[in-house]
């Protein structure tokens, strides 16, 4: 998900024609794609993803209602909890499997669907349940969040046909960079937490479970998204000041180097509104900052307690704390639209 966050890959509309503008000069929005879900054209299928928690959700209950607080065959509920796991987990699982075959093996999906399996495998099947459908509301939030993010600068777009490019900021490209590393090493802690502790007596199926528990800790969301959202609401903040800025260098670029480049104003006091842009900036900066070391912070947090703590964590704790913090940064970057 992180290069899909960054909003300058090749784009095309939801028609699959290419979107290309030529107003005097070149109009190019570029994008790419580390991820295998698509949150361009979210708007077509939050219903179904909608649709596919609820179900997903209303199984998970029946099926902890059935082995907490029931005496029914263990089937049944071991049932409900595989409609529920299907419901949503079905597509990560592919997507997981498609993105191994391109040769992506540090990949999101990956690590929640063999998470989410491995509890399965030692019979934790609530586990699994709750991880996987964790995951599912996690990517649905940040579709929403993103999509509405992506209609902003379209909007820009129709309003302002001149010559510009989309290009990300410095500080997105570290973090695309960033999770590309993180994601493997904590991985390969996975792998350690897994292997190391049985050799010298511990129990296999204890230090696997812990093992699963730190893939979970491995999807950076939580990190990934916490630049562009702040960025885009600062954009936006702009926009409805009659400031209309291209892409989120732009505003870096501002906050920096006091550049205008990249940013058009179209009436009112000019200096007055390069002002307004100038703490626009600098208020997305701050909060990308402040979601940036919260997330880490979190995670870290979460991972010291996974492999040291005596009693197990719950693999959905490790889950909640990329979704939990992933809702937290998207609160945060709401911010960035109320400038004084």
């Amino acid at each position: 998900m992180a290069e899909d966050l960054v909003f300058e890959h090749s784009h095309h509309d939801h028609s699959g024609h290419n979107d290309s503008h030529n107003h005097g000069g070149k109009h190019e929005h570029y994008h790419t794609h580390d991820h295998s879900h698509n949150h361009e054209n979210f708007d077509e299928i939050k219903r179904g993803e909608m649709i596919k928690i609820i179900v997903s959700a209303v199984f998970f209950v029946i099926g902890i209602v059935l082995e907490k607080l029931t005496h029914a065959p263990e089937a049944l509920n071991i049932l409900c909890f595989c409609i529920s796991y299907l419901a949503v987990g079905f597509d990560i699982v592919k997507h997981a499997v498609e993105d191994v075959l391109g040769k992506n093996i540090f990949n999101e999906c990956l690590m929640i669907s063999v998470a989410s399996l491995g509890a399965f495998a030692l019979r934790e099947f609530s586990e699994g349940c709750s991880v996987m459908l964790l995951y599912a509301v996690g990517e649905y939030i940040h579709g929403a969040a993103l999509s509405k993010s992506k209609k902003q600068i379209r909007k820009i777009e129709e309003k302002e046909h001149g010559a510009h490019v989309h290009e990300t900021t410095e500080s997105e490209s570290f973090i695309a960079r960033f999770a590309k590393i993180y994601t493997p090493v904590i991985t390969a802690i996975a792998l350690i937490v897994m292997v190391v502790p049985p050799i010298f007596g511990g129990s296999l199926r204890e230090w696997f479970y812990r093992g699963l528990e730190v893939l979970v800790i491995a999807c950076p969301c939580a990190i990934v998204i916490s630049v562009p959202l702040s960025f885009s609401c600062a954009i936006d903040a702009c926009t409805k000041k009659g400031i209309y800025i291209y892409h989120s260098s732009a505003l870096e670029n501002l906050h920096k180097n006091h550049g205008k480049e990249g940013i058009i104003i179209t009436e009112g006091n000019e200096r007055e509104k390069y002002r307004f842009a100038h703490r626009a900036a600098k208020k997305a900066f701050d909060i990308s900052r402040v979601n940036i070391v919260v997330a880490l912070s979190v995670k870290a947090i979460v991972l010291v307690l996974a492999v040291f703590m005596k009693k197990e964590v719950p693999m959905w704790f490790a889950a909640f704390s990329d979704v939990g913090i992933s809702v937290l940064a998207i609160l945060n970057s709401l911010r960035a639209l109320k400038i004084k």
